[in-house]
C-alpha cells in the first residue's frame, strides 16, 4: 500500500523530530472532522423534535446511543490499536462514522435514527485510543499532556463549526441535507488518515499484542487509581454531553433565543473548550510540575459554580453576563478531557496505553450513557431547566471532592 501512495513515501523523507507536528496537526484535523459528523445531532435537536416528535428523554437518548455504540467496541477498538496500529484502525472507524451519518438523512423515526447512531458510534470508538496512542507514540513526557490538549481541541472546534454551520444549512436546505454534509466530512477525515499517518520508528520496531490480553484487562480493572479516576470521570463526562446536547434547546426555549443564535451560543461554549484545552494542559506541564489531578480538581470546582449559576440563568440577565457564562463553562466543562486522557495514559504506561485508555473510556461514558437521558427526564418532570442544572451542580461537586483520593505517578 505504501508503495502505492507518493504522499506517504514523501512523509519517510521527514525527521521524526520535525513530522510529529505533521501528525499533532493531522490527529487533531481528525479529531476536528469527526466531531462535527459526531455531533451533528445536538445542534439540530429542534428540528428532529419537530419533525420526529421527540420529548426531552428522547433527545438526550439520541446522544447516548452513539456512545453505545462506541462503548460496545471501545475494548476491542483499544486491542485493535494495540494489535495491527494506529494507521488502519482510524482510517476504517472515520469511514463507518461517515457513511452511517449520511445514512441518517434517510431515516423517518426515532428508532431509526437511533439504529444508524449506533452503528457511527462504533466507528467513532476508534477514534481516541488511535490519537491517544499517536501522542504517546510521538511525544516525550515533558509536553506530553499540552500535545494530548491540543489534539483534544479538535473535539470542540468541530462542535463549535457544526453548531455555528448546520442550523443554518438546516433552514436554508434541510435537515437531512446537513447530515449528508456532515457524514462527507467523516469520509474526507478517513481520506486524510490515509494518506497522511505514519508511525515514528520505534513504533514500527514495537512488537505488537498478538492475542487478546485478558490478563493485562484484568490487571488494569483492580488499579485503584485507574478504577477511581475512571469512576469519577463519568460525572464529568455526563455534564459535558448534557451541556452539548441541551443547551439549543436550553436557549430556544428558557431564554427564548432563535435556533440560529442558540446554535451560536453552543458555538460558543466549544469555543471555550476549546481555549480549555490550550490552557488546561500547559498550566499542568509548565504552572504545576505534571501534575494532573489538581488540575482537574480546579476545573470540576469550577463546572460545579458556573453549573450552579446556570441554574438561576433567565432572559433577564445581561447579555454580556450570559455570555461569560457560557465562555466559561464551556472553558472547563468541555475543556477538561486533555488532561484527564494524559493521566490515564501516564498511569498506565505506554506499552498498554491504547487498551488502557480503552477500559476507562468504557466506565467513564457511563456519564454519557445516564447523563443526558437524565437530564432530560428532570427537564420532562419538572417542567424546569433550573433543577437539572442544580443537581449536575452538586453531582460534580461531590465527584470533584474524591479527586484527591488519586495517586499520581512519581515524577522524575
Amino acid at each position: 500500500m505504501d508503495e502505492l501512495l507518493p504522499i506517504k513515501w514523501i512523509t519517510r523523507r521527514a525527521s521524526s523530530e520535525s513530522y510529529r507536528w505533521v501528525i499533532l496537526g493531522l490527529i487533531t484535523s481528525i479529531h476536528v472532522m469527526n466531531a462535527y459528523s459526531g455531533q451533528t445531532v445536538q445542534p439540530l435537536t429542534p428540528f428532529l423534535q419537530t419533525e420526529l416528535h421527540l420529548k426531552h428523554f428522547q433527545i438526550g437518548m439520541l446522544t447516548s446511543i452513539f456512545f453505545l455504540g462506541a462503548f460496545s467496541l471501545s475494548i476491542p477498538m483499544e486491542w485493535l490499536v494495540d494489535r495491527v496500529g494506529i494507521y488502519w484502525t482510524m482510517t476504517v472507524g472515520q469511514l463507518v462514522v461517515g457513511i452511517f451519518t449520511i445514512s441518517i438523512s434517510f431515516a423517518d423515526s426515532f428508532s431509526i435514527v437511533s439504529g444508524f447512531l449506533l452503528l457511527a458510534g462504533m466507528g467513532h470508538a476508534a477514534l481516541n485510543p488511535a490519537t491517544g496512542k499517536a501522542v504517546m507514540s510521538w511525544f516525550s513526557v515533558r509536553g506530553r499532556a499540552t500535545a494530548m490538549g491540543i489534539k483534544q481541541t479538535g473535539i470542540p472546534i468541530g462542535g463549535g463549526l457544526a453548531a455555528a454551520t448546520l442550523p443554518i444549512l438546516a433552514v436554508s436546505l434541510s435537515w437531512r441535507k446537513a447530515f449528508i454534509i456532515s457524514g462527507a466530512i467523516s469520509l474526507l477525515s478517513s481520506l486524510f488518515c490515509l494518506l497522511f499517518y505514519r508511525d515514528p520508528k520505534a513504533e514500527k520496531n514495537h512488537k505488537k499484542l498478538q492475542t487478546f490480553p485478558i490478563f493485562s484487562f484484568w490487571k488494569i480493572l483492580k488499579d485503584r487509581n485507574l478504577m477511581i479516576l475512571s469512576c469519577l470521570m463519568t460525572i464529568f463526562m455526563g455534564l459535558q454531553i448534557s451541556l452539548q446536547t441541551y443547551l439549543v434547546l436550553f436557549f430556544k426555549e428558557k431564554l427564548l433565543f432563535s435556533v440560529i443564535i442558540a446554535g451560536y451560543i453552543l458555538s460558543l461554549a466549544h469555543l471555550g473548550g476549546v481555549i480549555g484545552r490550550l490552557t488546561w494542559g500547559p498550566m499542568s506541564d509548565f504552572f504545576f510540575g505534571g501534575r494532573r489531578k489538581i488540575v482537574l480538581a480546579i476545573i470540576g470546582s469550577f463546572s460545579s459554580i458556573i453549573c450552579l449559576f446556570f441554574s438561576f440563568l433567565s432572559n433577564q440577565f445581561p447579555i454580556w453576563s450570559i455570555v461569560v457564562l457560557v465562555f466559561l463553562f464551556g472553558f472547563c466543562a468541555i475543556g477538561w478531557n486533555g488532561i484527564y486522557l494524559t493521566l490515564v495514559a501516564e498511569l498506565a504506561g505506554g506499552d498498554r496505553a491504547g487498551i488502557t485508555t480503552g477500559i476507562s473510556l468504557s466506565i467513564a461514558w457511563f456519564g454519557i450513557f445516564f447523563g443526558p437521558p437524565f437530564f432530560g427526564y428532570i427537564v420532562d418532570q419538572t417542567q424546569s431547566y433550573s433543577y437539572a442544572w442544580f443537581i449536575f451542580s452538586l453531582m460534580v461537586g461531590l465527584a470533584t471532592l474524591f479527586i484527591g483520593l488519586i495517586r499520581e505517578p512519581v515524577r522524575d
